[in-house]
């Protein structure tokens, strides 16, 4: 059966399968829960912008954010350089600093 089952979905060592949504390992058991809760959490939308001045670290890749840097500014206000966050949104779907929002 474990040789049958696609590639995103190989088995960890523990007994989990890897979701091939955020692709964080899940116990076995709790793999359909997880997939509906997955697929069903919205996605947080952000406004993008030219950075007119410094602003200090972006948290994800710990590089300054400087004058005319690509932002993303989410929902909370919170800032990081566009790529940074389009990659931190490919296995997140929350705020790196926010985690609970």
């Amino acid at each position: 059966v474990i040789g049958s089952l696609p590639a995103h979905l190989s088995p960890h060592m523990f007994g989990g399968f890897k979701c091939p949504v955020c692709s964080k390992f899940v116990p076995s058991d709790e793999m359909d829960l997880h997939l509906v809760m997955c697929l069903t959490k919205p996605r947080i939308t952000y406004n993008e912008d030219v950075l007119s001045k410094d602003a200090g670290e972006c948290a994800i890749c710990l590089e300054e954010l400087q004058q005319g840097d690509t932002i993303a500014r989410l929902p909370c206000l919170c800032i990081y350089h566009k790529g940074c966050i389009d990659e931190w949104f490919e296995v997140n779907r929350s705020c790196p600093e926010h985690p609970s929002d």
